[in-house]
């Protein structure tokens, strides 16, 4: 038993590596993946909130929850990523992050994703992405970037999403903004 403890275990564990990486490569690929690097460097600080639920992890939390709120079970199953990054800084430099944000949303519009918000109010940038399929039916992925004095935050949502999924969660937690989305979803 020492030998598996102590030599086969951390080989086995050593020899997972690979699928772990491979399927992380594989999500890169997903069309509602955004890569914020670009702008993780611009803040020049590590996040004081950051959140990173993989595959493994959302398949749990359904498991958790689905005796509890169905709906939000099926909401949270199609999921495959799902990461946010809060940085808090007074010396983050809003127009630089900005203007990086303005960069990502030209190249965002570039490879087929919908900006569905745009605010530009003082100091305050926020912008949220949809990339949805050809048929409009489904959303690949969900990116918002927002800066403001002294905090930027990143979340980018990756998976198979239907609106009505979104609509749901929006009834759910009373966010009527999601709610409304169905009737623009299902118009397409």
């Amino acid at each position: 038993m020492k030998i598996f403890k102590n030599v086969l275990a951390p080989l086995f564990c050593l020899s997972l590596i690979p699928v772990v990486l491979a399927a992380d490569n594989d999500l890169d690929s997903h069309p509602g993946y955004v890569d914020f690097s670009t702008l993780t460097a611009i803040a020049g600080t590590e996040p004081s909130v950051e959140i990173s639920l993989k595959a493994p992890l959302l398949n749990m939390i359904t498991n958790l929850i689905r005796n509890e709120d169905e709906e939000a079970a099926d909401f949270i199953s199609k999921l495959l990523r799902v990461t946010v990054n809060v940085f808090q800084s007074d010396d983050i430099d809003v127009d630089e992050i900005a203007s990086s944000m303005s960069v990502m949303a030209e190249d965002l519009d570039s490879v087929g994703w919908d900006r569905v918000v745009r605010i530009r109010e003082e100091e305050n940038h926020v912008d949220i992405y949809f990339r949805l399929a050809d048929a409009s039916d489904v959303i690949y992925g969900i990116a918002i970037m927002i800066a403001g004095p002294g905090e930027t935050v990143l979340v980018n949502i990756v998976g198979d999403i239907s609106t009505d999924d979104i609509s749901a969660l929006g009834r759910r937690f009373e966010l009527d903004e999601l709610v409304d989305l169905e009737v623009a979803g299902n118009s397409h």
